[in-house]
């Protein structure tokens, strides 16, 4: 079995679908479509062997914390808001939501974090990406992927890297879809040793394309090496 990278929109909520890829490392699409609960996720992780699952959500608590609710007495080391990956995309001009105790996203990193450890707990390896970083290293500000406009834009450009997406003329994906595939075609540069790891390795790290970096999966890129994860041996 070639190569292959899984990457998920992961939901707060499996009442609504978490949006997959599965990518090889020729960048064609194995697999797309969506899962509910984590027991599928994890069948599906076992369906394809990935090396590699990249998920687009928090998959670390800031350090001190034990948890995101306000009445536990548990507080974050640092003074500063959110996890240093965090911070580190802000002066990047990358705006993100911030993990702490009043962030509004707080189902969804209970839940990344849960998933995380069981697919861990199966011998997968795990790395948190952000697609919206991804797209902006590699193309710069787009419209809101929310926006038709959006959508086209970022499809387009997409399927310069992965050929196998449809012309947006002739299938427009949902912006879950998009985030999907761009989760997992960030999961393959970094098997490429083309990501950055931004954050603290105590504390969590978040990958995204080095800047500069050829969008076409040049080997000319300069590597550098991968961060935080320990990739198994697939058989």
């Amino acid at each position: 079995m070639t190569m292959r990278v899984i990457g998920l929109d992961l939901t707060t909520s499996s009442q609504k679908g978490t949006a997959y890829a599965v990518l090889t490392k020729e960048l064609d699409i194995v697999a797309e479509g969506l899962v509910t609960d984590d027991e599928e996720t994890i069948a599906l992780a076992k369906e394809h062997r990935p090396a590699l699952v990249a998920i687009d959500a928090p998959l670390s608590l800031p350090l001190g914390l034990c948890c995101l609710e306000e009445s536990c007495p548990c507080r974050p080391v640092s003074s500063h808001q959110g996890r240093q990956c965090e911070r580190e995309l802000s002066a990047l001009d990358i705006g993100c939501y911030y993990t702490t105790k009043r962030s509004i996203i707080k189902g969804m990193v209970y839940r990344a974090i849960a998933l995380r450890k069981k697919l861990e707990g199966q011998g997968f390896a795990v790395i948190e990406v952000y697609p919206y970083a991804s797209r902006v290293r590699l193309f710069g500000k787009l419209p809101r992927k929310t926006t038709v406009a959006g959508r086209r834009a970022l499809q387009e450009r997409l399927r310069h890297l992965i050929p196998a997406i449809p012309w947006p003329q002739k299938s427009l994906l949902s912006h879950d879809a998009l985030d999907a595939l761009f989760a997992a075609y960030t999961g393959i540069l970094y098997l490429e040793s083309k990501t950055e790891a931004l954050g603290d390795q105590a504390e969590g790290l978040l990958h995204i394309p080095i800047n500069g970096c050829p969008q076409l999966m040049a080997r000319s890129c300069t590597p550098r090496p991968c961060s935080g994860v320990q990739l198994p041996h697939i058989g």
